[in-house]
């Protein structure tokens, strides 16, 4: 089966969506003929072929728009489609609702190369988001074969904003045996035990929250050390406030690769994810297979993958995650016995199980087509 992927984020940029993709794209190219299809402002060409763990990507010039790297230039759709024609491909998988490439290659797909096609939401629509932008998106995914989501709890906001009769529901995935804990090959840090958070500096994210997490560690658990990975317009106000606060028990460590960030995990005894309404966070599905429990809030999409007091705990207020870090820093055992249960639950959501679900929605979708056009 030849398979496109279509998306607006993909490396070198950094995130979960960007992650996802990749690790997909090196699975399902086992079996079948991947490319991946980007966008970039940094090339001359109209097109940039690169081999990729087995899978090709595509780069198309064109310009962006603004600091969201979404695809703008008109002139980048007519040469979308133009290379869509040319790879003849089964099917087209479209990666974020947000991505103007994802949806743009999945109606291409539909409409006129007449392909199936679907796109993945790995977000929530969101109340800020410009009505303009939610009506947009209305009309786009009526036209696609096919809508999913990374989490029940997107699947149902998609259903709510966007008024898509039926969305069905593929978590996001990690390739756990890459992730399979190395200490001796993690980094040297200070601290016991040591925490770690991966995210981006930004309001979405609720990093602020780090600095009560701080406190309160450095009241109960005085010996634990907090290392944060991650840039963003936000880094520098938390900066300021640990400063202001004397706080001595955090590190930044700036924006790090992925292999770097799995270095930090393998060294680390704790993962606390700030952000009050995840998705579907790929951190934590890499932090618990690196066997390290997870202290996040119970919203969004993670109560579908953190079983409170089985992998991780789950908060329900800020005072809640600080004070249920500290109490978890304390307790070496319970520790180790969920880090554990992670690595167990999270083997359920290795890419080769989630590439699979995928194949299987690529030839219904090819069948149904078929069969309408007989």
């Amino acid at each position: 089966m030849r398979v496109v992927m279509v998306t607006d984020s993909f490396k070198p940029k950094i995130g979960g969506i960007e992650s996802v993709v990749c690790d997909l794209a090196k699975v399902m190219s086992r079996s079948h003929e991947v490319y991946v299809v980007t966008s970039s402002k940094a090339i001359r060409k109209t097109y940039v072929y690169e081999d990729s763990a087995g899978y090709t990507t595509i780069r198309l010039k064109s310009r962006r728009f603004n600091y969201s790297g979404v695809t703008l230039n008109p002139s980048t759709g007519v040469a979308l489609y133009k290379l869509l024609k040319s790879l003849d491909p089964d099917v087209i998988h479209g990666h974020g609702t947000f991505s103007t490439l994802s949806i743009a290659g999945a109606l291409l797909g539909s409409k006129a190369i007449k392909t199936p096609s679907l796109v993945t939401a790995h977000s929530f629509i969101g109340s800020d988001t410009p009505p303009y932008v939610v009506e947009g998106l209305k009309l786009a995914l009526r036209r696609v074969d096919m809508v999913t989501a990374v989490s029940r709890a997107v699947a149902m906001d998609v259903i709510r904003r966007l008024k898509v009769s039926k969305v069905a529901v593929i978590h996001n995935c990690v390739i756990v045996d890459e992730w399979a804990r190395r200490e001796d090959e993690g980094m040297e840090l200070e601290g016991d035990p040591v925490i770690a958070s991966a995210i981006r500096f930004t309001h979405r994210k609720n990093p602020l929250v780090l600095v009560r997490v701080a406190e309160v560690l450095a009241r109960e658990a005085p010996r634990a050390k907090m290392y944060i990975a991650g840039d963003g317009p936000l880094r520098r106000p938390l900066e300021r406030r640990v400063k202001a606060r004397s706080l001595k028990n955090i590190v930044f460590l700036g924006a790090l690769s992925r292999g770097d960030v799995r270095r930090l995990l393998w060294s680390s005894d704790i993962f606390v994810l700030p952000g009050k309404m995840e998705a579907f966070s790929v951190s934590i599905l890499e932090a618990m297979a690196s066997r390290v429990p997870v202290v996040a809030y119970r919203s969004g999409g993670v109560p579908e993958v953190v079983v409170d007091g089985v992998t991780g705990l789950l908060a329900d207020s800020d005072e809640e995650l600080a004070r249920l870090t500290a109490s978890l820093a304390l307790d070496r055992d319970l520790v180790k016995r969920l880090g554990f249960n992670a690595e167990q639950r999270v083997r359920m959501l290795d890419c080769n199980v989630i590439a699979n679900r995928y194949v299987a929605i690529y030839r219904l979708l090819e069948r149904v087509r078929d069969e309408s056009r007989g």
